[in-house]
């Protein structure tokens, strides 16, 4: 079982790969349609579990609203309480599935104290059969949970249980995504001692040494405050959305329009304190000389990157790249970011696999990476991989979306630089070589 530990607050929260019926914790949250019948799914192992009188006892409270959250008994399970998420029905094509996945969440955790209980199990809510992307689960049920339990004076452990057997996702990579997106969208700072990753509010870090640290500081601050201002009003419109969208009066009618354009406001000015957050972390410096920050899936290419570090130590260049990252085992994006920004040459493989999706651009890491590297003005060197050259099938994006985005990417590339194209990780060793000698 692979898993990860955050402390937010006086609360822990755990990541683990692994069937949630196992969980031990007094609260258990199922996702389910409007009629509560947990056909399916996670919903479908709770049932199998807890045994039918789950849904028995569900039934009786059906039907639900998208987005609201229904309790029920715990039937044989070790659990008190079934919290069902509702994520499936009808309105569910009128509403965005990043707003499904927070007011879920939200309500979830509202509930914990009026039934008593410190302790619950998550899904990734609507990532099953509700076919939500679980780059959306990952960032909206981080901007939830960090930020109801930031604050909360009682000491509270949630456990996030994703499923082992899907491939849609690996576990670095949804960590990844958590860490990064509770740092870009609410401005927390990560930290990692003795194997637990601590997320905390911007002032928490350590004293600024002069009047421009403090500048800076103080300015993270006010920008962190603001955006947990707007996440607050966000969630009292979603509520209220929710409840016009199954209303029957023709005021809730004329309400909805309404609704969504205060959702709209809310939302552009939240990007705009987002993009100062993001303005925070640049480095104004030109990169550090020397240094040749290397990008591309890893996975897949792990032979290749061993290759092509061996060439830049040989040349006497200082390698950069993901096996440097020492906060998280792969890193969020404004580290990929920095680190960018900080090298002096871009160095960019292109395989066969488009790479984990950072869900707030709809962009790769790898193309994160690159369009980086473009604004920042680096040199950029790219290899891709020929067609000719020799793949197994673990080295091919399964995924068509993705699949569709690589050729996009690659075509991208090819037509704005002189690609060396590589077949194996001694020819493209030797591009590298030939490429980065002139600056040694």
């Amino acid at each position: 079982m692979q898993s990860r530990t955050y402390a937010v607050g006086r609360s822990r929260v755990q990541l683990i790969f692994g069937d949630i019926s196992h969980a031990t914790t007094e609260v258990i949250v199922s996702s389910d349609d409007t009629l509560l019948s947990m056909g399916g799914g996670v919903s479908m192992a709770i049932r199998r579990a807890g045994g039918g009188s789950i849904v028995a006892d569900a039934a009786k409270l059906a039907p639900a609203r998208v987005g609201d959250v229904v309790v029920s008994t715990a039937g044989s399970l070790p659990a008190k309480y079934v919290l069902h998420a509702i994520t499936l029905g009808d309105v569910d094509a009128e509403l965005p599935m990043d707003l499904i996945v927070r007011q879920t969440t939200h309500r979830a955790m509202q509930l914990l104290p009026l039934l008593g209980c410190t302790s619950v199990a998550f899904p990734a809510i609507g990532a099953g059969v509700a076919r939500i992307p679980y780059e959306v689960v990952a960032s909206q049920m981080a901007t939830v949970l960090v930020d109801t339990l930031l604050d909360d004076p009682t000491a509270y452990r949630v456990e996030l249980w994703l499923r082992s057997a899907s491939d849609r996702i690996e576990p670095h990579a949804f960590f990844a995504f958590f860490e990064a997106f509770a740092a870009r969208l609410m401005g927390v700072a990560a930290t990692v001692a003795s194997d637990v990753v601590t997320l905390q509010p911007p002032g928490a870090s350590p004293t600024p040494t002069d009047a421009q640290q403090t500048a800076e500081a103080e300015r993270h601050q006010r920008v962190y405050e603001m955006l947990r201002h707007l996440d607050a009003r966000r969630s009292q419109l979603e509520a209220r959305l929710l409840a016009a969208l199954t209303a029957t009066d023709h005021h809730a009618d004329r309400l909805v329009p309404q609704l969504r354009g205060h959702l709209e406001d809310v939302a552009q000015l939240r990007s705009t304190y987002a993009a100062e957050l993001a303005a925070l972390s640049q480095q104004p410096d030109a990169g550090q000389p020397d240094s040749v920050f290397v990008s591309s899936t890893y996975v897949d290419l792990s032979d290749h990157r061993k290759r092509v570090r061996s060439v830049i130590d040989q040349l006497r260049l200082r390698f950069v790249g993901m096996e440097e990252f020492t906060a998280t085992e792969h890193a969020p994006v404004n580290l990929i970011r920095q680190k960018v920004v900080e090298s002096h040459i871009y160095c960019g493989i292109l395989g066969m696999r488009y790479g984990s999706i950072d869900q707030g651009t709809g962009f790769s890491m790898t193309e994160l990476e690159y369009r980086q590297a473009i604004a920042s003005g680096k040199r950029i060197c790219m290899f891709v991989m020929s067609d000719d050259a020799p793949i197994t099938p673990t080295m091919v994006e399964r995924d068509p979306d993705a699949y569709g985005r690589l050729i996009a990417f690659k075509q991208r590339v090819l037509q704005s630089h002189v690609c060396a194209l590589f077949t194996d990780p001694q020819d493209l060793a030797t591009r590298v070589e030939a490429a980065l000698r002139p600056h040694a």
